[in-house]
């Protein structure tokens, strides 16, 4: 193969964790099931060529430079010795000089990058006819044939990096969107991933054999009902769990009366609620869940208030919005008033999370105001820089149920995706620096700050919720997800880590952001990386990369790793 002004790179790697923003509208072919079953060197070959993808196109493509002392590595993986993120960084991540060589020819060329130190992946981003000079490629728009009309953009040929940093580079990942599906290792159930499986996956499973289940602490979660109590039974009783012993707190007076089953719309809110309190009670079941029931919008920030007060030392969890983004009516006000509250609560070491929401980067969508619908917002009840904001994920499992990779969790189709993006009412706070991220670099407080597992048609949780129907309310298990499903993961596993804490004679968590973003920073002494990244897939508009992004944050958690964090962090500060 004979390249010009390049050196031709083997085992180029065409695939989805590239994908550029899709706006609103556009076509696309995510989750088409025809697109999936061709690979994309098929695809590409049989498709029909458009002509050059436009020069200005935003693409992306990652740059692998591999890790050092290979030898020595895989004999201490293969010994089953962890090696500790100072002792990787110095010895086995690649070498800083030859990042930094890199970096600084893909600044030369008009290409931004990003990278956390210890990563062999060096995110690159850039118009396509940057990329095309860089590449040495040229980037040329597909159409299937037939009846899938899946649109994509690839290069017509191998991708080849300048020779002055080829010895360095070992693959190039990209430049493509080719939809082709991302498929789990192995298939899931069709009620979704069991608590046994995300307890896998997340890494809690060293965390639960030394005896921890959330047992001494509290889950409080905002509601607007609780489901029957047949539905928490069923669930216990299919896992093998403790029986839920679940509190409910209303005060019609301060907060409105909460919602009954010949309200209208009373199915929908009880099966949020049932995903809440599972989600939780799967992973750590021996929390104590407290629900507190509203039944007017406008008195949820001092429903918030008296939860925290009645339960200073408890972990709350939220999947309600009160406005449907920051420029909806409304947006503004109930931003400030929750901010009050929250500022308060993190002053005296609540842990707080809060959903994201599920519009992706277009938090307006639901609206209907043609003038704000399309624009980029974020939810106004997570924008507040004093509790932790949670997007989603789709979850890929390994075939033993550990840990395989993840996505941004983006269905353009349906326009349902892991909320994100910048606050237009608060500033970015000074503890959001992580790698990529510095300070004072953002127009507004960023969002989210972590993520887990949301996509309910991948990877949903196995959830019990009630069912309407003519012969009344039943019960039914379903699939369920978005980040109304990642809020609650994150409190369940603070909850384990609160208990270990508390063993120890340490602090609980508390306002979690300041913690999460030192441990993203990888300082001196952490005991372990606390982190999954997640660099595939997108929010409709924001791409997933290293460090922080606005679709999945920091990542999402290895809940061992965490704890061991969290007790590090907590002495470090006595």
């Amino acid at each position: 193969m004979r390249v010009r002004d390049g050196v031709p790179l083997w085992g180029w790697l065409i695939a989805v964790l590239c994908l550029a923003a899709v706006p609103i509208g556009a076509a696309s072919a995510t989750g088409v099931a025809s697109a999936a079953a061709l690979s994309p060197t098929t695809a590409q070959a049989t498709a029909d060529d458009l002509g050059p993808l436009p020069g200005t196109s935003s693409v992306s493509f990652t740059l692998d430079l591999g890790a050092r002392h290979q030898a020595q590595l895989q004999t201490l993986v293969s010994a089953g010795t962890k090696v500790s993120s100072a002792a990787w960084n110095a010895m086995y991540g690649p070498d800083p000089a030859a990042v930094t060589r890199a970096r600084a020819v893909l600044s030369r060329a008009g290409l931004s990058s990003t990278w956390v130190p210890g990563d062999s992946l060096i995110t690159v981003g850039g118009p396509a006819r940057t990329v095309e000079r860089f590449l040495h490629v040229r980037l040329d728009r597909y159409v299937l044939r037939g009846s899938d009309t899946t649109r994509f953009y690839a290069p017509e040929r191998t991708p080849a990096v300048p020779k002055s940093i080829a010895r360095w580079v070992t693959a190039v990942v990209g430049p493509s969107d080719y939809p082709h599906a991302l498929a789990a290792a192995i298939p899931q159930s069709e009620y979704g991933i069991s608590p046994a499986e995300a307890t896998s996956f997340y890494d809690l499973t060293p965390l639960r054999k030394a005896g921890l289940d959330g047992t001494g602490t509290t889950v409080v979660f905002l509601e607007a009902t609780v489901p029957p109590a047949a539905d928490l039974a069923a669930y216990a009783k299919k896992f093998h769990l403790p029986p839920f012993d679940v509190k409910v707190r209303t005060d019609p007076r301060a907060w409105g009366a909460p919602e009954t089953t010949t309200t209208s719309g009373w199915a929908d809110d009880a099966e949020e609620s049932a995903l809440d309190l599972e989600v939780v009670h799967g992973l750590a079941p021996g929390a104590r869940e407290v629900a507190y029931e509203f039944g007017d919008d406008s008195d949820v920030p001092a429903m918030v208030q008296a939860m925290i007060r009645q339960n200073p030392d408890a972990v709350l969890t939220s999947s309600y919005s009160m406005a449907d983004c920051e420029r909806s009516p409304g947006g503004r006000e109930d931003a400030q008033s929750l901010n009050a509250v929250f500022e308060h609560a993190a002053a005296q070491g609540t842990t707080i999370y809060f959903a994201s929401g599920d519009r992706g980067a277009f938090a307006c969508l639901p609206d209907g105001n043609p003038s704000t619908e399309q624009a980029l917002s974020v939810d106004p009840d997570v924008d507040s820089p004093y509790i932790t904001g949670v997007g989603g994920t789709s979850a890929f499992l390994a075939s033993n149920g550990s840990y395989y990779k993840e996505a941004a969790w983006g269905e353009p189709l349906e326009t349902w995706g892991s909320g994100g993006g910048l606050s237009g009412l608060f500033k970015q706070p000074s503890y959001q620096v992580a790698p990529g991220l510095g300070a004072n670099t953002l127009t507004g407080r960023g969002v989210p700050d972590v993520a887990c597992d949301a996509d309910s048609d991948v990877s949903g949780w196995d959830v019990f919720e009630p069912t309407e129907s003519s012969k009344g309310i039943g019960v039914a298990e379903y699939a369920d997800g978005g980040t109304s499903a990642a809020a609650p993961c994150w409190a369940a596993i603070t909850a384990l880590i609160d208990e270990d804490l508390l063993h120890q004679n340490l602090p609980e968590v508390g306002f979690a952001n300041p913690a999460l973003y030192d441990f993203a920073r990888v300082p001196a002494g952490l005991p372990a990386l606390a982190f999954h990244q997640v660099t595939e897939g997108s929010n409709f508009h924001f791409l997933a990369t290293a460090g922080w992004n606005p679709a999945t944050g920091l990542g999402t958690p290895d809940a061992a790793h965490l704890a061991d964090d969290f007790e590090w962090y907590e002495r470090a500060k006595t």
